[in-house]
């Protein structure tokens, strides 16, 4: 459980920084709109205001029992998953990939076909 403990904060870390950086970009557009532009300063109000939002986040989230439970059970059922080892990984990318091939030139045929008839009627 304590191991889990660090994975979990980590992950309310990168979304506090995730969306501290979404709210950055949404703060700078605003204040960009509005036509406010501050240049001397090291952070503008965006920066401040991004880095705020998504201290609040990390600090609820950390703070937060129903969200470190959830989180925690999350991630002891992916433990249980049974992932595919590196020969079934290459196996199905490769069927992957060639049924993604034949798809391509079939849709291309039909387009192709498709353009040659309505060129024939339409011209």
């Amino acid at each position: 459980m304590p191991n889990l403990r660090k994975w979990v904060n980590l992950s309310f870390l990168i979304c506090g920084v995730l969306v501290g950086f979404l709210f950055r970009e949404a703060f700078s557009s605003l204040y960009d709109w509005i036509g406010w532009r501050v240049y001397d300063w090291v952070l503008s109000p965006a920066d401040l205001s991004g880095i705020a939002v998504g201290f609040i986040l990390f600090v609820g989230l950390v703070r937060s029992e129903k969200a470190t439970n959830f989180l925690t059970d999350v991630l002891v059922e992916l433990s249980k998953v049974t992932w595919p080892n590196r020969k079934e990984t290459l196996v199905s990318t490769g069927v992957v990939s060639i049924l993604l091939g034949i798809a391509a030139l079939c849709v291309t045929l039909f387009d192709s076909v498709w353009m040659w008839i309505t060129e024939k009627f339409l011209y």
